[in-house]
């Protein structure tokens, strides 16, 4: 296990590799699955893929696993408690001609302090990455509640005010600066705080598929403590 500490604010994101120990076993049971598309898709809004169940005997070992990491590593406090988990299959599929505004840009999961995202990835390095991100005009590397209504009016202000381009965000630009990046890598695990400012770094139009075998599929956990 790693810990890498994320621009000034010196956010943590921890990285486990060679997380499960059978993986495969995992991306077998996607290519059986049922897929659908994730809420607000038909609005270009949200993530720009599909979505999928995981199956409870991975899920709960998982999910014990990373309550303890998380308790751990990011200090939560004892009296907090964990709140019901969401887990899912990912696949993004969307083209980049066809994605919405707020689809181009670096997002954040929610503004909540002590919630987490767990990103364990299914495929290879030929399926980019995770990037993190600074919004230049706020200097935010991560979204909480003081900081939300600030930044969401400026970030409308930006995107009313330029001609969005039609691509997944990857590098630095005008907006963002970019200030960490995690390879893809089978069974590599990502943990962060949700209210970070990232992005998937999409490489080449060979991940947007929704061949379980093929394209960029991840398993996605998210877990909130209160």
């Amino acid at each position: 296990m790693q810990r890498e500490y994320l621009g000034d604010e010196r956010n943590k994101v921890i990285v486990c590799d060679d997380f499960l120990s059978d993986p495969l076993r995992l991306i077998e049971y996607a290519t059986r699955i049922r897929f659908s598309a994730s809420p607000m898709l038909r609005q270009r809004k949200g993530y720009p893929g599909v979505r999928g169940p995981m199956p409870i005997e991975i899920v709960e070992p998982m999910v014990n696993n990373l309550k303890r990491i998380i308790k751990t590593e990011f200090d939560v406090p004892d009296n907090f408690h964990l709140d019901r988990p969401q887990s899912s299959l990912c696949m993004m599929t969307v083209p980049e001609e066809e994605l919405g505004p707020h689809q181009t840009i670096p997002h954040f999961d929610t503004s909540k302090n002590q919630f987490f995202a767990a990103l364990l990835f299914l495929c290879g390095e030929e399926h980019g990455g995770t990037g993190f991100y600074k919004h230049k005009s706020t200097g935010y590397e991560s979204i909480s509640s003081d900081r939300s209504d600030s930044y969401l009016d400026k970030c409308f202000e930006e995107l009313n005010g330029k001609e969005v381009k039609k691509r997944y965000f990857s590098e630095s630009d005008d907006y963002y600066t970019k200030i960490g990046f995690f390879p893809a890598q089978l069974n590599r695990l990502l943990i962060y705080r949700g209210c970070l400012l990232h992005s998937a770094n999409i490489k080449s139009p060979v991940s947007l598929t929704a061949d379980a075998g093929a394209g960029r599929l991840t398993a996605n956990i998210f877990l909130s403590f209160s």
